[in-house]
């Protein structure tokens, strides 16, 4: 349920104009693309070519299509790993990684033609010959509250949270 008609967005422009809004944007990019320069590869699931079944809509494992991967500059955040046990006892016991998100404008999502949504994988290289991959649990498009706007203007980035997944479930297709 889109409003397809065209509103200005005028709330603090005696104070905040578009042009300034462009260049909190372009300082921001610099910080995080030119700075800090971390890099995901986003796996985007390419759903015209995946097939489901019809009573479920869910795919197989083999069944899901991938488009070509994207390189993406963002900033990530790791939370620390957790250690769990199978049983009661403690004896059989598992690290798994901790939940990963990243902050990444959407003006870098749109020059590179994609966007990120929730089944999607995430791959971020922890050490030359190791790549570790998360399933993307919130793709942050709700973009408006006040932490992802500049100054209330309007949004200006994402925040995505990833889960990390068993090499299984994926493993770079």
């Amino acid at each position: 349920m889109s409003n397809q008609r065209k509103i200005p967005i005028t709330r603090v422009t005696k104070f905040f104009s578009g042009e300034d809004y462009r260049l909190d944007i372009e300082m921001g990019r610099e910080g995080i693309e030119g700075d800090n320069n971390f890099i995901v590869v986003l796996y985007k699931v390419d759903r015209a070519a995946t097939t489901t079944d019809d009573v479920y809509g869910e795919a197989g494992p083999d069944e899901i299509r991938y488009l070509p991967p994207v390189e993406l500059i963002v900033m990530p955040t790791f939370e620390e790993p957790e250690n769990k046990t199978y049983n009661s006892n403690g004896s059989l016991r598992y690290l798994e990684s901790g939940n990963l998100s990243f902050a990444i404008y959407d003006a870098q999502l749109e020059e590179l033609k994609t966007d990120i949504e929730v089944g999607d994988y995430i791959g971020y290289a922890v050490a030359p010959t190791e790549m570790v991959y998360y399933n993307v649990s919130n793709d942050g498009r709700k973009n408006w509250d006040n932490k992802h706007t500049i100054l209330g203007f309007k949004g200006a980035y994402r925040t995505v949270l990833c889960s990390p997944v068993d090499e299984n479930e994926f493993s770079g297709y």
